[in-house]
């Protein structure tokens, strides 16, 4: 555990520290802020990223993947791509990284429902098994979800998104993909441009009869001229996680336009 303890101390630290920062700026548009951030899953916007996703895990095994992202906002559709590029620690001494393309996914999103303080939202995603064995999932898979939102006031707003992964295609010797996970998110915005979002998420791994639950803080700043940046951090609560996965640590910018 000792690894893990040092990266997540030096995360934590790096998200205080963040969240402890404080310029002396103009007001900013919180609505705006929310709908460019991309933390409200029922808001409609075209932006690009880049994150940064760092795994750690308990043994000597380790991930960092490169993901790109683009979203295109047409009224209420929202249609998005994700892409991989990921670097894993060698399984045998001296065989340095083993590096490649991972999943490739496309999302399809409609805020069909906005109205007052309540909003709805349906999406599906579809993992395309682009990354070779041991970088990606191996499966061709789809997750569709719904997300409700309830704005309790101009700066706050809880959103909820029940969301099932099931697979199209795989290998006949793959067990079945069958995970159910609801997200949860509280979301607070500032009028610095700051927002602070908390996450719970319970993860129900039907095919592997298995449950998880994870806890997810997020930081971010609005940089201005619709430009973010994000930082998350994922802990696992079951220790076989850590062993499995591991925390992630992300840090990541994202464009709006």
């Amino acid at each position: 555990m000792k690894k893990i303890n040092l990266l997540t101390l030096a995360g934590l630290n790096i998200l205080i520290s963040i969240a402890a920062f404080a310029q002396e700026e103009k007001n900013v548009d919180v609505d705006k802020i929310r709908s460019e951030s991309g933390v409200d899953p029922t808001r409609v916007m075209s932006r690009a990223g880049y994150t940064l996703m760092i795994y750690d895990q308990t043994s000597d095994n380790g991930q960092i993947a490169n993901r790109l992202s683009l979203s295109l906002g047409v009224n209420r559709w929202s249609f998005s791509a994700k892409y991989d590029y990921i670097m894993k620690t060698p399984v045998t001494d001296g065989d340095g990284f083993n590096s490649g393309l991972g999943d490739i996914k496309f999302n399809i999103r409609n805020a069909f429902y906005v109205k007052g303080k309540n909003a709805l939202a349906g999406a599906v995603e579809f993992s395309l098994p682009s990354g070779k064995e041991n970088l990606g999932s191996q499966y061709f898979s789809a997750t569709p979800s719904l997300t409700y939102s309830y704005t309790i006031n101009p700066t706050l707003f809880f959103a909820i998104q029940p969301q099932y992964t099931f697979g199209l295609m795989k290998d006949p010797l793959y067990p079945s993909l069958s995970v159910i996970t609801v997200r949860t998110f509280l979301a607070k915005f500032t009028k610095k441009g700051y927002f602070f979002v908390f996450e719970p998420r319970p993860i129900i791994d039907i095919g592997n009869d298995n449950f998880d639950f994870i806890v997810a803080p997020i930081i971010g700043k609005a940089l201005g001229g619709g430009f973010n940046f994000i930082a998350l951090a994922e802990f696992p609560t079951k220790k076989v996680s850590y062993q499995t996965k591991g925390a992630l640590y992300q840090f990541g910018f994202n464009k709006s336009f």
